[in-house]
């Protein structure tokens, strides 16, 4: 089961979601529009992906349909920062999740510390960047 939760960050432009606990299709389905519907409500591009709680059950062959679904929802490029997960296996459909996002235009950086967080909270969406 999927706790993820969305946290509203107004001031600083962005919203930042936990994915906490079992993530297959129908939960991603489900995330991806509380994800799109916070994103037109406090009228933001930025979006930090956390993934450190989850419980990956969508394959990496999967990921890329899911990264397109999002894209197609979203009606607008955005700035995704992503907290990677512990697990390897959840890190590779992390990892092609990101890459197909970067590869529909969307602007993507994996944040691998606490200061890359802190940054990229700090830093105004500006361009493309290579998803690693």
């Amino acid at each position: 089961m999927s706790f993820s939760r969305i946290i509203p960050h107004r001031a600083a432009g962005y919203i930042e979601v936990v994915f906490d606990g079992h993530e297959d299709w129908l939960s991603a389905v489900d995330t991806i529009e509380l994800i799109v519907a916070a994103v037109e409500q406090l009228d933001v591009q930025r979006v930090l992906l956390d993934f450190r709680l989850v419980d990956m059950r969508i394959a990496v062959s999967e990921a890329p349909h899911v990264a397109e679904f999002f894209h197609k929802f979203a009606y607008q490029k955005m700035s995704i920062g992503i907290i990677q997960a512990g697990d390897l296996r959840a890190c590779a459909t992390i990892n092609a999740f990101a890459d197909n996002m970067l590869a529909q235009g969307h602007e993507v950086v994996c944040l691998e510390a606490a200061a890359d967080v802190v940054a990229w909270i700090g830093t105004p969406a500006t361009g493309l960047r290579r998803a690693s």
